[in-house]
């Protein structure tokens, strides 16, 4: 005797729930999906900092940084037009700050580099290079420049008769450069003169705003 298959009214509500779990599996299968790969994103996106970090500290190590960090140093002071320039205004983008003089032979060396840097970077809307004169008197400044063929220097020159906010960014020589970030933050510092006009000097600022 064959046996007994069980009534129909049985098997149908079985039927039912077995298709009701698998019709389950495929949301909560969708919505662990989405969970690994945000928490994927999440530590891929934050490893990315550190690994900006120290690819841009390698590319600026031929230039011998010295490590720097805090809020530089605000400032408001005029360009050679007479414009006021802030710190507080350039917030957002990286810039580049170089004391310097006249009179400062070791700044008349540097200054062409500096232009050069400034030219390579000049499309770019995201980093600004400043010159600040601590040179007592303003005169002497658009004639010098004039002499060393600079007048159309995508450099921006500024000046601080007091010498204060040389003496604020913690060094007495001159010159000197500091990088700043797009937050206000002091990154590096470089005391004496460096060549600025070098491919590596543009590649390390290129890599510095890589960062930001």
């Amino acid at each position: 005797m064959s046996a007994a298959r069980p009534p129909a009214s049985r098997q149908v509500p079985v039927l039912e729930d077995r298709e009701e779990r698998r019709g389950l599996i495929g949301p909560l299968a969708y919505v662990v999906f989405i969970l690994i790969g945000s928490l994927w994103m999440f530590w891929f996106a934050a490893s990315l900092g550190p690994a900006a970090k120290a690819q841009a500290e390698a590319a600026c190590r031929a230039l011998q940084p010295e490590p720097r960090s805090g809020p530089a140093p605000e400032f408001s002071l005029q360009d050679l037009a007479g414009q006021t320039v802030s710190l507080q205004d350039l917030r957002g983008k990286f810039v580049v700050i170089n004391f310097w003089a006249t009179w400062c032979e070791p700044c008349i060396r540097e200054w062409p580099q500096l232009d050069r840097l400034a030219e390579r970077l000049q499309d770019r809307d995201d980093v600004v290079v400043l010159a600040i004169s601590v040179d007592q008197d303003q005169s002497l400044v658009a004639p010098f420049l004039a002499r060393m063929g600079l007048e159309q220097s995508s450099v921006r020159v500024l000046w601080d008769p007091t010498g204060k906010l040389h003496n604020q960014y913690g060094s007495e020589k001159l010159p000197d450069t500091y990088f700043v970030d797009a937050a206000g933050q002091l990154v590096h510092a470089y005391i004496n003169v460096r060549d600025w006009g070098r491919p590596a000097a543009h590649h390390c600022v290129e890599s510095m705003l890589a960062r930001q």
